[in-house]
């Protein structure tokens, strides 16, 4: 519903004033669309007028509202109810939503309008998943007949696709950009405080397909893979006993009380993979008592650079969180202890070759504590010594290096890994 108050004056229109307001009401403007399809162009619109009598007396409000109007298939409703009526007028090829409203308001009371249908025409598409949304909205009408308009508030909602993501590339000013847990835009607000010109919200946007969707999408399918071949295991040979599902909600806490209990129970070595670990206060306090009764430990791990791919070191850039967990490590723990590898993906724990657990979850607050997440438990010496051969590939492996004062450097460690790779695959030629 853009450029809703943009009114000029329309002979199909008669405003009654507001009587005795003295500027003792104030309206707020609201534009909130939720696009349904980008392809087909559609968004459903909610416009909402919000007045308030700011004063200690009460004030009838009676007007009428003209609102250009672009909906389809529309509502109008009011909180409290019972006080607007409306009637579609056309001027040429115009159509106009003129609002009747007659309610009495209390001191510092507040009374909504809403209007709410399909509406087109709002996004323009600019070819190879390219798209451009662009609303105007006006306070002129209201700030014409004495009524300031406190704030204008525009929010656009972008459908949440699990195998596409929206990113935005470029806006307009006096927006929040929100994203979702697959790193799409899932929804852009602007806010207008006291305007007293048009206001605009635009955004150029892409749709794309999500990679991280594609990557989760793929863990989980090998996840299951995995989780079936032993469950079939279980079934057909009784050896394959004390596995458990371990399932962990926003707050639960179940993956990572796993955690310790094994660790509790390390008599000779504890063995871990994870790429993130952040916030690992919890971790240490855990390992440190066992590193001190005489328990191994080795824990692979993402160097200190961000996930993505740099051209040259020049371009490699820190991932702070990941750096200071280096940093911990190397002040806390025996040297040897952490090897760095930017292929790593697994997430393990292996306890004295007894004991593994294979989650999807990293050793990070989110993993652990806020995420729902899925992982495998199993007392079995057998599973264990495989998990720990896997382990020991990786350990051992040419792109793995070690954790020191050297490569806890970001530039330093993907310079190093650079090179090893770079050699591994000459030699292969």
């Amino acid at each position: 519903m853009s450029k809703k108050l943009e009114i000029a004056v329309i002979a199909l229109i008669t405003l009654c004033a507001i009587h005795a307001v003295s500027g003792r009401v104030v309206v707020g403007v609201s534009a909130d669309y939720t696009i349904t399809s980008v392809s087909k162009n559609a968004i459903r619109d909610t416009f909402t007028l919000t007045f308030k009598n700011t004063g200690k007396n009460a004030t009838r409000l009676n007007l009428e509202v003209p609102i250009s109007l672009f909906l389809q298939n529309f509502t109008v409703r009011d909180i409290p109810s019972g006080h607007v009526s409306y009637t579609v007028k056309k001027e040429g090829n115009a159509r106009f939503l003129i609002l009747r409203i007659s309610k009495v308001l209390s001191p510092f009371e507040t009374y909504r309008v809403v209007v709410e249908g399909n509406a087109y025409g709002f996004l323009d598409s600019l070819g190879n998943g390219v798209y451009r949304f662009t609303s105007v909205e006006y306070p002129n009408y209201f700030n014409s007949i004495g009524i300031p308009v406190d704030s204008i508030k525009v929010s656009v909602s972008f459908p949440q696709e699990f195998l596409f993501a929206y990113r935005a590339t470029s806006v307009s000013s006096n927006s929040k950009i929100y994203y979702n847990g697959l790193n799409s835009v899932e929804r852009v607000e602007w806010n207008f405080i006291n305007p007293t010109t048009q206001v605009v919200a635009f955004i150029q946007f892409q749709r794309i397909p999500n990679i991280m969707a594609v990557d989760v999408l793929a863990a989980l399918v090998i996840f299951a893979a995995f989780l079936a071949l032993f469950y079939i295991n279980y079934r057909s040979e009784k050896k394959y006993r004390n596995m458990k599902i371990l399932f962990s909600t926003p707050w639960g806490g179940n993956i990572v009380s796993t955690i310790r209990e094994m660790f509790g129970k390390a008599q000779k070595e504890i063995l871990i993979t994870s790429p993130h670990i952040y916030y690992t206060d919890w971790l240490t306090a855990e390992l440190k008592p066992a590193i001190d009764r005489g328990v191994r430990v080795r824990i692979i791990t993402w160097p200190s650079y961000e996930r993505r791919m740099f051209r040259n070191v020049s371009e490699v850039r820190e991932d702070r969180k990941q750096y200071f967990t280096l940093k911990r490590f190397l002040e806390m723990f025996p040297p040897g202890t952490v090897r760095l590898n930017d292929n790593i993906h697994a997430k393990m724990v292996v306890v004295d070759e007894s004991r593994v657990l294979i989650t999807t979850a990293n050793l990070t607050q989110t993993g652990l504590w806020e995420n729902y997440e899925v992982g495998f438990k199993a007392e079995n010496r057998e599973l264990a010594e495989q998990a720990k051969s896997f382990f020991e590939m990786v350990w051992n492996s040419e792109d793995t290096i070690e954790l020191n004062e050297k490569t806890i450097q970001a530039d330093e460690a993907w310079r190093i890994i650079m090179e090893r790779k770079k050699q591994r695959e000459e030699q292969e030629e």
